[in-house]
C-alpha cells in the first residue's frame, strides 16, 4: 500500500557496500564474514535503505515559496541523507493568495511531492497549518470547535434565599459569544466555602437546581446550617487559534474539538474540499508519506465535548453529573502549564472520591480522543495512502495507550536552554510501542529555546543518543527552513527568528556552514536507526506506570538494567512463558511496581497469574491499596486487597521498601541485566535477531568509560561503526555459557554497536595491555607504548608479544589557518571573505581579534614527521563544530563527531605528513554583529574552531601468534 520511492544512491555509501560485499566473497584476504548476519546486513548497514534514514521538518511561509525553490530544496534534503521532509505551513504575508488551502499552496505541495519522487524523498503533511489542528472557517462558536467547561460560584448562607442569575464563569476567550448551561448545583461546604483550596464539600448534600433555571435566573433557599456554594457550569468554545494566530489562512481558523468526531471531520472535509486536488490525490496514491499531528498544545478552562456526560456514563458505568464539582484543577488544561493532576483541585468531596472521579474523567478523555479523533484521522489518511504519525502528549490523557494505536507514535526532545536534560516523561511510551508491535518509535529533535543559529551537532547527538537508549529508532530533525521566504536577507527566512528574535533552534540548510557535513550525521543516524529496527526489542524490566500526568518514577535502583514503562492497557493479555513476560515481544525478565498507589482489579488478577507462572515481580514501597476510578470503588478496593495479599505471598514476588534494594531483590530472583558492565554509567539497548543479538551502548556521562561488558548471547562479537559503515570482528572477548564479555571504551557522549552471532574463531581473552584487533582474519596487538605484553588466547595458551619502540606522541604547534568568513553582503545576500592566519598555538576564534565575530569554515594545516610509516591516532581535543580530516591529500572516512579520535593507520608515510582539518561552525557569532538580530547580540560568543589539544599518538601493531 505504501510504495517506496526510488532512492538516489550516494557514491561513498555504495563504495562501503561494495567493500562489505568484497569482504564476504570467497577467496578474499579476510575469511571472516563482514557481519554475523551475512552480506545483505552488511550492505544495508553500510548504505541504509530509505525507510531507515531520518526525516526533517521543512518550514514554509505557506505558499510564499517558489516552485523552483521547492525543487532545489527537496534536492538539498535528499542529497544530505534525509528520507522525508515534513512540510509545515507556518504563516503567510498574504493568506488569501498563498495561505492554507489556497491554490498557490496546493500547487507548491504538488511540486514538493513531484520533487520528492524525483529525488527519493517522501513528503509528509501536517494535519493543519502550524499547530494545534485548526480549520479555516471554523469560528470559536462552531459546534466543531474545541470546547471547554467552566464554572461560576456564589456563596449562600444556610437558611438564606438566593434569587438571581446563574453564577457566571470567568469571561471566555475573545471571540466566544455563545455559552450553554450544563447544570446548576448547590453543595454544602464542610467548613467555609471561601477556605483555601480544595474547598471540602459534602457530596450527600448536593442538590441539582438545573430545572429551577428560568431565563437565566435561579431561585432557591439553602437548607439551614453552614455555608453552601452555588455552582453554574457552562460549556463554550475555547476560542484557541494556532500558535501562528490567524496568519496562515484567508478565513479565521480555530482549534477543532479533539474529543468529538465533528472536529476531526471538519479537518478531513477541509482537506478533501480545499487541499487534495485531483493531481495531488493521484501523486499520493504512488508516493504517500505521513499525515503528522504535533503535540497537543491545547488551551482550555477544562476539556469538554458535546456528549461527554453521555459518553462518561456509557464508558465508566456511572453518571458524572453529580461529580462535576470535583473535576476542576485551576489551569490543568491551560497551554504550557506546569499544573498536573497531582495539584490541588478547587473542590474536593469529604468522602475522598474526587481523585477517583478525575481519574475516570481523564480516562474518558483518552477514550474519546482515540475513538473520535485518532481513528477518524487514521482511517482518512489510510484511504489516501498516508500513515498517521502523531505526538499524543501535552494534556491529561493516557499517552502510551494512544501511542499504541497510531501508525507511527512520536515523542519529542525539547528544551528551554542549552544543555538541557531530556524529560523522562518523553520515554513513557516505549513499552506501548514494543508491546503493540510497532516497529518505529519516532522523535522530533531537538528544539531548544534561545539556541537559534547556535546549536551544535554534538548537542543534537546527545539527545539522539538519549532517545535511542529509551527505545526511539527514528529521528525527525528540527528542522529545515526555506531560505528565500518573505524576502528575508541572509541568512534567510526562519520561523523562530523573525524580527531578530532568538527563538527555537534550528534552521538547517545551505545557510549553515556545517551543512556540507550533515550527510555524515544523517549517515550515522540512518545506520543507528537501521540497527535499532532489526529483530525485536529485548528489554530487562517492565516498570508499571498508570498516570495521566507527567510525573515519572524512574527506577533509579535498576542501574544497568534496561526498562520500559508499561500500563494496564499495554499489559492486558501479555503472556508469560519460561519466566518471561511477552516472550514474543520485549521478553521482560521481571515486572516492577515502583511506588504505584493504584492498580485495577483486572490487572492485579493478571499479575497474580503471572506470579503463578513464576514471573519475577518486585513491589517497591507501599503496595497498591486502591483501584483507579469510582465505579463500585469499595467493592473493587476490597477485591484488590485480597489479590495483593495473595500476590505478596508468591515465591516469585519480592516486596522492598526502597529503590536501593532493587538490585538485591532482582538478584535473589535470578534476574540480571542482559548487558552487565563492571563500571557503571553506560546505557544499553538490546535487539534480538534470529541469527544473534545487537547491542547499542552509549556513554551519557562527562567522563570516559573503559569497562568490561558481559552480554547475553553467544557467537563471535563484531563492532559496527555507524560513522563509517564498517563492520569489524572484535579481537578480544571471553565466552562463558551463553554470555560474552568484551572490553568497551567510550569517550563522553560516544556510542558503539556490538553484534553477537555467527561462528567462532581464534581470539584473545585477556591482555596485560594494549588493544587487540583482527587483521586479515588474524589477531593483532596494538600498543602506544613499547614493552612485552602477555596475551591469553581462548584455548588457554599464554603468549608473550614484544612491541618494539614506539615514537613519542606529537602535539603540532605550527598551524596555517584559512577561514571562509560567512556574512551578509551589501546586497543583503550571502558573501564570503577570506582570512589567512598563522598560529603557534590553537585557540578559539573568539579569542583571535580577526575572528572573534566570524562564523564559517576554517581549514587548519600542519605537518608531522614520522620516523617510519606506522600507525597513529589523531586526537583532536575540543572542536566546534563539525570536522573533516585529510592526510597527505587523502580524505579520511566520516569520523566520530563526538569522540574526535581518528585512526591514521594506512594514511601516514615515513617523513613529512600533511594533515588538514576542516572545521565548520554555527552562525551565532556572526549574527551577533549582523543588523536585525538583537536576540543574538544578547548571547555570549561561542568558542569556534579547532581548540585542541591536538595530539598524534603513534602505535605499533604486532601479530599474535597462537
Amino acid at each position: 500500500m505504501f510504495a517506496t520511492p526510488p532512492r538516489r544512491l550516494r557514491t561513498g555509501a555504495v563504495a562501503l557496500a561494495v567493500t562489505a560485499a568484497a569482504l564476504a566473497a570467497p577467496g578474499t584476504a579476510s575469511a571472516a564474514s563482514p557481519s554475523p548476519f551475512g552480506t545483505s546486513f552488511a550492505r544495508a548497514f553500510a548504505d541504509p535503505p530509505s525507510e531507515a534514514r531520518p526525516k526533517i521538518r521543512y518550514w514554509w511561509p505557506c505558499g510564499d515559496i517558489t516552485s523552483a525553490s521547492v525543487d532545489a530544496e527537496v534536492k538539498q534534503i535528499a542529497d544530505h541523507g534525509f528520507s522525508a521532509a515534513e512540510i509545515s505551513c507556518m504563516f503567510s504575508t498574504n493568506p488569501a493568495e498563498s495561505g492554507w488551502g489556497s491554490p498557490t499552496l496546493n500547487d507548491r505541495l504538488k511540486t514538493a511531492v513531484e520533487a520528492g519522487r524525483k529525488y527519493g524523498v517522501r513528503i509528509d503533511f501536517t494535519v493543519g497549518p502550524s499547530w494545534p489542528l485548526v480549520v479555516p472557517g471554523l469560528t470559536p462558536d462552531a459546534p466543531q470547535a474545541a470546547q471547554e467547561i467552566a464554572y461560576g460560584r456564589a456563596v449562600v448562607k444556610g437558611g438564606a434565599p438566593y434569587t438571581g442569575p446563574v453564577p457566571s464563569a470567568p469571561a471566555p476567550h475573545a471571540g466566544v459569544t455563545k455559552q450553554t448551561l450544563v447544570a446548576v448545583q448547590a453543595v454544602r461546604c464542610a467548613s467555609s466555602c471561601t477556605a483555601a483550596k480544595p474547598v471540602k464539600l459534602e457530596k450527600s448534600s448536593l442538590v441539582d437546581l438545573t430545572a429551577k433555571v428560568h431565563n437565566g435566573t435561579v431561585s432557591w433557599t439553602a437548607p439551614a446550617g453552614g455555608e453552601w456554594v452555588l455552582l453554574g457550569y457552562w460549556q463554550r468554545g475555547t476560542g484557541q487559534a494556532s500558535v501562528a494566530g490567524q496568519a496562515a489562512s484567508s478565513e479565521p481558523a480555530y482549534v477543532v474539538d479533539h474529543f468529538g468526531s465533528a472536529g476531526a471531520k471538519a479537518a478531513t472535509d477541509y482537506w478533501d474540499a480545499h487541499i487534495l486536488t485531483p493531481q495531488l490525490r493521484q501523486l499520493l496514491k504512488r508516493d504517500g508519506g505521513n499525515l503528522f499531528e504535533d503535540s497537543l498544545e491545547l488551551d482550555s478552562g477544562q476539556h469538554w465535548t458535546w456528549d461527554l456526560l453521555a459518553q462518561f456514563q456509557k464508558r465508566r458505568g456511572y453518571p458524572l453529573r453529580d461529580d462535576l464539582p470535583v473535576l476542576f484543577i485551576d489551569k490543568i488544561h491551560r497551554q504550557y502549564t506546569s499544573v498536573t493532576p497531582d495539584d490541588a483541585p478547587d473542590f474536593e468531596f469529604t468522602d475522598g472520591s474526587g481523585a477517583r472521579v478525575r481519574d475516570d474523567y481523564y480516562r474518558t478523555l483518552t477514550d474519546l480522543y482515540t475513538d473520535d479523533h485518532v481513528k477518524p484521522l487514521q482511517t482518512w489518511a489510510h484511504a489516501r495512502n498516508l500513515r498517521y504519525r502523531a505526538q499524543p502528549y501535552g494534556t491529561t490523557i493516557d499517552t502510551p495507550s494512544i501511542d499504541a494505536k497510531v501508525d507511527v507514535p512520536e515523542t519529542e526532545s525539547l528544551g528551554m536552554q542549552a544543555g538541557y536534560t531530556d524529560d523522562p516523561f518523553h520515554w513513557i511510551s516505549s513499552g506501548a510501542v514494543h508491546l503493540s508491535g510497532r516497529k518505529v518509535f519516532s522523535l522530533e529533535c531537538c528544539a531548544t529555546y534561545n539556541e537559534a543559529y547556535g546549536q551544535t551537532w554534538p548537542e543534537m547527538l546527545k539527545h539522539f543518543n538519549t532517545a535511542f537508549a529509551h527505545g526511539v529508532n527514528q529521528i525527525v530533525y528540527h528542522g529545515f527552513a526555506t531560505e528565500q521566504g518573505l524576502g528575508a536577507q541572509w541568512p534567510g527566512f526562519s520561523p523562530f527568528t523573525l524580527q531578530g528574535g532568538n527563538g527555537f533552534s534550528e534552521a538547517w540548510g545551505p545557510r549553515q556552514p556545517t551543512w556540507d557535513d550533515t550527510s555524515k550525521i544523517t549517515g550515522w543516524t540512518a545506520r543507528m536507526q537501521y540497527a535499532l529496527r532489526q529483530g525485536r526489542p529485548s528489554v530487562d524490566l517492565a516498570v508499571y506506570r498508570q498516570s495521566y500526568g507527567t510525573k515519572v518514577n524512574e527506577p533509579d535502583g535498576a542501574a544497568g538494567f534496561t526498562y520500559d514503562f508499561t500500563g494496564p492497557d499495554q499489559l492486558d493479555g501479555a503472556p508469560v512463558k519460561n519466566h518471561l513476560l511477552a516472550p514474543g515481544g520485549p521478553g521482560y525478565r521481571a515486572l516492577v511496581l515502583d511506588r504505584q498507589a493504584t492498580l485495577p482489579v483486572k490487572t492485579a488478577r493478571e499479575f497474580l497469574d503471572h506470579a503463578h507462572d513464576s514471573l519475577p515481580i518486585v513491589i517497591v514501597g507501599a503496595p497498591p491499596t486502591r483501584t483507579p476510578g469510582d465505579y463500585k470503588a469499595a467493592q473493587q478496593d476490597a477485591e484488590l486487597a485480597g489479590l495483593v495479599k495473595q500476590l505478596l505471598a508468591q515465591p516469585s514476588v519480592r516486596h522492598i521498601d526502597a529503590q536501593s534494594e532493587l538490585p538485591a531483590a532482582l538478584s535473589s530472583l535470578g534476574v540480571h541485566p542482559s548487558a552487565q558492565a563492571t563500571k557503571p554509567g553506560l546505557l544499553t539497548v538490546r535487539r534480538a535477531l534470529p541469527q544473534g543479538d545487537l547491542y547499542y551502548l552509549y556513554n551519557p556521562t562527562s567522563s570516559a568509560i573503559s569497562t568490561q561488558v558481559t552480554l547475553d548471547g553467544g557467537g563471535r562479537p563484531y563492532e559496527l561503526d555507524a560513522w563509517s559503515g564498517e563492520i569489524n570482528p572484535i579481537g578480544q572477548y571471553a565466552v562463558q555459557a551463553d554470555r560474552t564479555t568484551v572490553p568497551v571504551s567510550l569517550a563522553p557522549g560516544a556510542t558503539t554497536v556490538i553484534a553477537l552471532g555467527g561462528g567462532t574463531a581464534r581470539h584473545v581473552t585477556a591482555t596485560t595491555g594494549g588493544e587487540t584487533s583482527i587483521q586479515n582474519g588474524a589477531p593483532q596487538l596494538r600498543a602506544t607504548k613499547a614493552g612485552t605484553y602477555t596475551v591469553t588466547l581462548d584455548n588457554g595458551k599464554k603468549t608473550q608479544v614484544n612491541v618494539p619502540s614506539v615514537p613519542a606522541a606529537q602535539e603540532p604547534r605550527d598551524w596555517a589557518l584559512s577561514v571562509q568568513d560567512w556574512h551578509r553582503g551589501a546586497d543583503g545576500k550571502h558573501e564570503v571573505t577570506q582570512h589567512q592566519l598563522r598560529l603557534t598555538a590553537l585557540t578559539p576564534w573568539s579569542a583571535i581579534p580577526e575572528l572573534q565575530d566570524v562564523s564559517g569554515v576554517g581549514t587548519y594545516s600542519t605537518t608531522v614527521t614520522m620516523d617510519e610509516a606506522g600507525g597513529a591516532y589523531l586526537d583532536l581535543g575540543q572542536v566546534t563544530d563539525t570536522y573533516e580530516v585529510t592526510v597527505n591529500g587523502r580524505k579520511l572516512p566520516p569520523a566520530d563527531q563526538v569522540a574526535r579520535r581518528l585512526d591514521l593507520g594506512g594514511y601516514l608515510k615515513q617523513g613529512s605528513n600533511a594533515i588538514t582539518i576542516r572545521v565548520a561552525t554555527p552562525l551565532r557569532n556572526r549574527l551577533r554583529v549582523t543588523d536585525g538580530f538583537p536576540g543574538q547580540t544578547q548571547q555570549p560568543r561561542q568558542q569556534y574552531g579547532l581548540i585542541g589539544p591536538v595530539r598524534v599518538v603513534p602505535y605499533q601493531q604486532v601479530p599474535i601468534t597462537n
